[in-house]
């Protein structure tokens, strides 16, 4: 499901677009694309469902991660100090951490391997150094005010026997966000708004080396500068970050792009690669103004 029609020029042309997209798409889209005028202003190009809540996947991550480094900021050379990894945090899914006994890692490669690679093992661990209340306190204090973390990673998949973090939703999802609330971590980010400049030179890193470039970078040229993090389930495909076209306008795109159905996954991946395609699309037209206030 790529993008197909007339050309994305205008804001009007990527509503066009997105709307198309949702309509061959068989369940919800949330979709947030503006240009970052401070933490939390935008020049936004385009927004649907963006306030309402989604599985977040593994974009909770994003959260945990901001909580290390505001936690540690002023004395970021502690990050280095080594983490072992509990047993029982040794989940499956995505990572590598759950088959390396050795060598210990410390609390910058586990925030590391979290995002570039999205170990779930390393996420777990520093949900245990940091404590869930810290993380959504955090995630509060950056914006993302409808964020929860209530579950570790693969807490509900094989022999696992995690308890909930805090008080479970009497229905759907434990762990969630909405496309405005990662926006607001991406704005912070682009405009170092909250954390000094050594702590966001750091943060920054796994960003940049996130590994999947199947989602919202399908179709980007290749080498085109994002910095993002990804999510699946069977059920879902999010991606959510910041990139900054070579030679275009030089403000940034700040994008989510949620995509959820009810039954198994199948295009939710190609329906937020298509998002990506037309916002690189109109980002990259001859039209430079880019959204209102």
């Amino acid at each position: 499901m790529g993008h197909e029609g007339p050309p994305v020029e205008t804001d009007a042309d990527l509503a066009g677009a997105i709307d198309s997209i949702a309509d061959r798409f068989d369940g919800r889209l949330g979709v947030f694309l503006g240009v970052p005028r401070g933490a939390d202003a935008f020049g936004v190009l385009h927004r649907r469902n963006a306030d309402e809540e989604f599985v977040s996947a593994s974009v909770i991550k994003l959260p945990i991660l901001y909580a290390l480094y505001e936690e540690y900021d002023g004395r970021l050379e502690r990050l280095a100090e080594t983490r072992p990894i509990a047993p029982e945090n040794r989940v499956g899914g995505s990572g590598l951490f759950h088959l390396l006994d050795r060598p210990t890692p410390s609390l910058e490669d586990l925030a590391r391997a979290m995002i570039a690679i999205s170990d779930n093992a390393a996420t777990n661990e520093l949900i245990d150094a940091l404590g869930a209340e810290r993380i959504e306190s955090a995630a509060t204090r950056l914006g993302m005010t409808n964020t929860r973390l209530r579950r570790k990673m693969m807490a509900t998949l094989g022999d696992n026997e995690f308890e909930p973090l805090g008080e479970l939703p009497d229905n759907g999802p434990a762990n969630v966000t909405t496309p405005t609330d990662c926006a607001r971590f991406f704005a912070d980010l682009v405009h170092e708004a909250t954390l000094s400049p050594a702590a966001y030179a750091r943060l920054r890193v796994p960003l940049d080396e996130q590994k999947d470039r199947s989602l919202f970078a399908r179709f980007l040229p290749y080498r085109t500068p994002i910095a993002h993090k990804t999510g699946g389930l069977p059920t879902a495909a999010i991606d959510v970050g910041v990139l900054r076209p070579a030679d275009v306008d030089p403000s940034p795109l700040v994008f989510s792009a949620f995509a959820t159905r009810a039954g198994n996954g199948g295009d939710a991946s190609d329906a937020v690669a298509a998002v990506g395609e037309a916002a690189f699309e109109r980002i990259t037209s001859p039209q430079t103004e880019h959204g209102g206030a």
